[in-house]
C-alpha cells in the first residue's frame, strides 16, 4: 500500500460518502438562495427586517406610508381592515386618530409580528 501525504488524502476524502454528502449540502444551499434557503430549513421563524411609518406624525385629515420587509413566511397580515399583503411593499393610510398598526408574519405554525404607532394630532383651529 501506497503511502499518501496529508494533501492527497484530503483529495480522498471528498470522493467518500461523507465528503459527497457535504458537497451535496454546499451545492443545495447554494443553489437554493444561500442564507434565505438556510433560513427556512434551520430556522422556521419569519423575519421582519423592517416595519415603519413614514411619517409616524401626522395631522388629522394627512396620510401616511407604512412599508415592510418580510422573509420567511407564507403569509403577511396588517390589521385595521387591511388583511393579506405581499412579503415586501406599503400601504397609503389616513387615520383619524392615533393607531397602532400590526403586521403579523405567519409560517406555518411559528408566526412573529410588529407594531408602527402612528400619531394624529388634531387640525388647528383658525
Amino acid at each position: 500500500m501506497q503511502k499518501m501525504n496529508y494533501w492527497e488524502r484530503q483529495k480522498s476524502f471528498w470522493k467518500t460518502p461523507a465528503g459527497l454528502a457535504i458537497w451535496f449540502v454546499l451545492l443545495v444551499a447554494i443553489l437554493g438562495g444561500g442564507l434565505l434557503a438556510l433560513n427556512r430549513f434551520v430556522s422556521p421563524y419569519p423575519v421582519i427586517e423592517s416595519f415603519d411609518a413614514d411619517p409616524a406624525v401626522i395631522r388629522a385629515g394627512e396620510a401616511t406610508n407604512l412599508s415592510w420587509s418580510v422573509i420567511g413566511a407564507s403569509d403577511v397580515f396588517l390589521d385595521h381592515g387591511i388583511g393579506q399583503i405581499d412579503l415586501k411593499g406599503f400601504e397609503r393610510v389616513m387615520p383619524s386618530e392615533t393607531t397602532i398598526y400590526e403586521l403579523a408574519a405567519v409560517n406555518g405554525s411559528r408566526n412573529r409580528s410588529m407594531q408602527v404607532k402612528v400619531m394624529v394630532h388634531p387640525q388647528d383651529k383658525t
